[in-house]
């Protein structure tokens, strides 16, 4: 088995926790003779355009997505939710449904949407990945995907080009020393956007965060103490490592703006202690003997790949 995930060989890339989860997921479960990570990066490898992809050679099938891979490695007897009764595993599935859904228009506006996580960060980390020039239309494409899916509940940003419109309407023709002034202006007015937008993000995590760790609670009601486990700290489950990994994506200090990891640590200071505890015990020990490759030229994305991939 292939599973093809963003990322280098050195690590799986922030732009996709649904990677990040079943390459942690896999790890746990799968004996790491059978299968390999394939760092491609290559959306056309997949029939949704979308990665994780798991392909089997073997059988001659694929499986896109987070959900539909989960259920292939479930039908194969590879799976962390196994000693699961009925009710807690549609509990636990409609928990994964929910955290792809809610978290991930939190993932979508902390890397495509804030404007220094963006600038900064995430719009750069396609140099990495994919060849030019397709490098520079892939966070474009991915941007408007993330904006489009944040106005669903009305987290929206304004572009410079926007804010200069507006300041700019009623302005006679000025000096260059006035339009560097103006320039200014819109910088700040674009940043004081930014931040109540920042704002109304933190907002929706609070209650999405809220929600999840309510029905933790529920299910661990006779458990002392905190825990990010769904039904109890030593039982690892795939709604909990989604939960992980977006949360993961959230708090990595690599992100230029720290504005959701200082508002967890504020609020919910138990999740990084809680996390970091899970990727040193159990996590990281699983993922160090995980087959990690470079994809080959015909699973690179290149543009042979990609024109091939549009005439077939």
């Amino acid at each position: 088995m292939e599973l093809h995930v963003w990322g280098t060989p050195s690590e799986i890339s922030l732009l996709s926790p649904q990677s990040i989860a079943i390459y942690w997921y896999m790890s746990l479960c799968v004996p790491s003779e059978l299968y390999e990570v394939v760092t491609s990066c290559n959306t056309d490898l997949s029939l949704s355009g979308q990665l994780p992809t798991l392909i089997c050679h073997g059988e001659g099938t694929q499986y896109d997505g987070l959900m539909d891979i989960l259920r292939y490695l479930d039908q194969q007897g590879f799976s962390l939710d196994t000693g699961l009764l009925r009710e807690q595993r549609a509990i636990n599935e409609g928990l994964v449904l929910y955290v792809e859904d809610k978290f991930q228009l939190i993932t979508d506006y902390c890397l495509f949407l804030n404007k220094s996580n963006y600038e900064q960060y995430t719009r750069s980390l396609y140099s990495k990945y994919l060849p030019f020039p397709m490098q520079y239309n892939a966070p474009i494409v991915a941007r408007s995907r993330a904006k489009l899916n944040c106005e669903r509940i009305g987290l929206k940003v304004e572009d410079k080009s926007q804010v200069t419109e507006e300041m700019m309407k009623n302005v006679p023709s000025v000096s260059k020393i006035h339009r560097m002034k103006y320039e200014s202006m819109i910088e700040d007015k674009l940043l004081m956007k930014n931040s109540v937008t920042n704002m109304s993000c933190l907002r929706q995590l609070d209650e999405y965060v809220g929600r999840v760790l309510e029905l933790q609670a529920e299910l661990n009601a006779n458990h002392e103490g905190d825990t990010l486990g769904l039904f109890g700290e030593n039982k690892l489950t795939s709604g909990d490592l989604i939960i992980l990994a977006h949360i993961y994506v959230w708090t990595r200090a690599a992100l230029p703006d720290q504005f959701i990891k200082t508002f967890l640590d504020k609020s919910y200071p138990h999740i990084s202690t809680q996390l970091e505890h899970l990727l040193q015990e159990r996590i990281n020990p699983a993922t160090d003997h995980v087959q990690i490759r470079l994809p080959s030229f015909t699973e690179s994305p290149n543009l042979f790949n990609s024109i091939k991939h549009l005439v077939i």
